[in-house]
């Protein structure tokens, strides 16, 4: 299921101009993985990592697998993995507004 999503991050970031510098490998406990983000020269580039930890606690998932994630220092800016056919206008929403978020986080 979190491929799509993934995918959908990635789509909506590029349309406000940014784009996925690198792909970092997560903890091995919290974080399945971390997105590198840069816009332009002006701003300096972000971490979005992606939650990992299983509910049993004892394994992290892998990033195809995530449930969410935050901008790296500002869990206030965060994204849960919905299941979009069920709610996908709440997904949406929430997306558009998560991406939209980076600009405030990141400004020159």
């Amino acid at each position: 299921m979190s491929i799509l999503h993934l995918r959908a991050l990635e789509e909506a970031l590029s349309r406000r101009g940014w784009r996925v510098v690198a792909v970092h490998p997560g903890d091995g406990y919290q974080i399945a993985a971390s997105w590198e983000l840069e816009r332009d020269a002006r701003h300096g580039r972000l971490l979005i990592d992606f939650d990992g930890m299983a509910a049993s606690g004892d394994v992290c998932l892998p990033l195809e697998q995530s449930y969410g994630c935050a901008v790296r220092g500002q869990p206030e800016s965060s994204l849960y993995f919905r299941r979009p056919k069920r709610s996908h206008e709440l997904w949406e929403r929430e997306l558009a507004e998560f991406v939209r978020s980076l600009d405030d986080t990141n400004s020159p």
